[in-house]
């Protein structure tokens, strides 16, 4: 309700605007499209707002990208013990019980595992949740990399950031076949591309983390088809009245003999 008093001011009478809420280490993130503070009446009424509910930042985006305009310290989200930088409008679980379902069955799958590829990482969800391994974490989006990069405990944690497109460069089968296990978790367009290259490693374990069954349906086949068994799928409900499931998988290289 404060938010559409808020807006109610800003837009205009045929006006629309899309809002992204985040909870953070801070407080609440709100970021707003389609809605421009032109007056020093209108900043000071946003201004006035941040301050009122404690928010941890606002950021606008009036055409050109999210510009935050109230952030009065860094804004970070903790992922497994370590606070991550994050920029405006990343991606996150959508519910800590949801994500702490997920992270759960990606450490059921992956095992004791020393060394870890996590693919699609974003802000490192699960990069954070194997303490004691070492991961590379491979990520497209520039400021997801470059705030895991910034992690305090990045050196401590041996986690390796790699900015990488895995749907135009895919880790190769080669160079998975050095990791204990792998980590998937990619958007709802699934991996096809990078599916195939884990089905030419050697790979023991792979967790398949995924919010579209359909597409993982599609690159669990052509996983299996290099030599893998789908141990178990378990489904995660994050999104209450909606159809809408996540899934986590375990897949496990089967010997040639």
């Amino acid at each position: 309700q404060p938010l559409r008093e808020l807006l109610s001011a800003m837009l205009p009478k045929s006006g629309r605007s899309n809002v992204h809420l985040v909870q953070t280490d801070q407080g609440a993130d709100v970021s707003i499209d389609r809605v421009s503070t032109d007056s020093l009446a209108e900043i000071e009424a946003l201004t006035g707002f941040a301050k009122r509910h404690g928010l941890a930042r606002i950021a606008l985006d009036e055409g050109m990208g999210p510009e935050p305009r109230w952030e009065p310290e860094p804004v970070t989200v903790t992922l497994g013990g370590v606070p991550v930088a994050f920029p405006v409008g990343s991606f996150l679980q959508a519910t800590e019980a949801g994500e702490a379902a997920l992270i759960a069955a990606a450490r059921e799958a992956v095992g004791d595992a020393g060394t870890i590829a996590d693919l699609f990482a974003g802000l490192g969800t699960f990069t954070f949740a194997f303490p004691r391994a070492k991961v590379y974490a491979a990520e497209a989006a520039r400021d997801a990399v470059m705030a895991l990069k910034g992690s305090a405990n990045i050196a401590l944690r041996q986690v390796f950031a790699d900015h990488r497109d895995l749907y135009r460069r895919p880790v190769t089968g080669e160079e998975l076949s050095r990791f204990d296990a792998v980590v998937l978790d990619p958007p709802r367009a699934g991996a096809r591309d990078q599916a195939r290259e884990l089905a030419r490693a050697a790979t023991p374990r792979i967790a398949y983390i995924s919010c579209n069954p359909s597409t993982f349906a599609r690159d669990a086949e052509v996983i299996c088809k290099g030599g893998y068994a789908l141990e178990w799928v378990q489904p995660v409900g994050q999104f209450r009245w909606s159809t809408h499931v996540e899934l986590a998988a375990c897949f496990t290289r089967q010997s040639s003999g």
